[in-house]
Parts: C-alpha cells; structure tokens; sequence
C-alpha cells in the first residue's frame, strides 16, 4: 500500500515536472521567498491550476491542468489578464474582492463565475496570494485554482 502511494507521487510529479521546473525558474527569477513545497503540493497532491500574474497581473505562468479546468491550453493565457476569464455572469462582488486584495498586497480566498473556452459557465475557488521578493518589493501574484 505504501509502495502504491510513493508509485503515484513519482508519476505525478513526473506528470507535472515542467509546470514545476517553470515555476521554480520564475521563482529565482524574481527572487521569491520561498514557496516551492507548498505549490508544488497544489500542483502534484491537489489537482490545482496554478496561474502566476507580473504585479501588473498580466499571467506569466498557468499550469498544464488550466485545459482540464477550463479547455484553454497554458500558451493561449500567457500575455492576457484574468479578467479574460470573466463575463456577464460574473459577480461585481466577487470581483471587487479580488480587485480589494490585490490593491492592498494581501492574501484572498473567493468563488468567482468564469467562463470556459466554449462559453460555458464554472464557478472556480481562487486562493490567491501576493508574492514578495526577498527584499519586500511586490513581483508577482499566485492563484491556486479549481472548479468548484
């Protein structure tokens, strides 16, 4: 049983090893502080979409399992804002307590309606947190996502 349970964190990690080593390079980068277990737990463990904004909130990174989530491939988001994701059904209160957060630089925890690349609505629960680097400065923004 055990031997199972390490079998299947090998393949995962496997699975996910260059959503990890992306985050690991943006992560020297920008000269975090670190963070890596705690992400890569998200990634491997959890099953989660792991989207990594510049402190303009312009998506640097999205994890292979944003498809899965929502049918967009990483590479079509890169450039683009998370608001990309949102609609009509969207609440405005959702977003402004997103929009709140990231203004005064702290963590958050929110559902918000966002729409998949066919159209169709999911609710997805965002834990999103500021990233600092080792100096204090602002660089990056990391939600970890999930259709909830």
């Amino acid at each position: 049983m055990c031997w199972d349970i390490v079998m299947e964190g090998v393949s995962r990690r496997n699975e996910f090893s260059q959503d990890i080593k992306s985050i690991q390079q943006l992560m020297s980068q920008n000269n975090w502080q670190p963070l890596v277990r705690e992400l890569d737990n998200a990634i491997v463990w959890e099953n989660k979409t792991l989207i990594v904004t510049d402190a303009s909130l312009n998506i640097k990174l999205a994890t292979k399992n944003l498809y899965d989530m929502n049918g967009y491939k990483p590479v079509e988001v890169i450039g683009k804002h998370p608001k990309f994701f949102q609609g009509e059904a969207t609440c405005l209160e959702s977003r402004k307590i997103i929009s709140m957060a990231v203004q005064q630089q702290i963590p958050f925890t929110c559902d918000i309606v966002n729409y998949r690349k066919d159209g169709r609505i999911y609710t997805c629960h965002i834990d999103g947190y500021p990233i600092f680097d080792k100096k204090g400065a602002l660089v990056n923004f990391v939600a970890i996502e999930n259709a909830a």
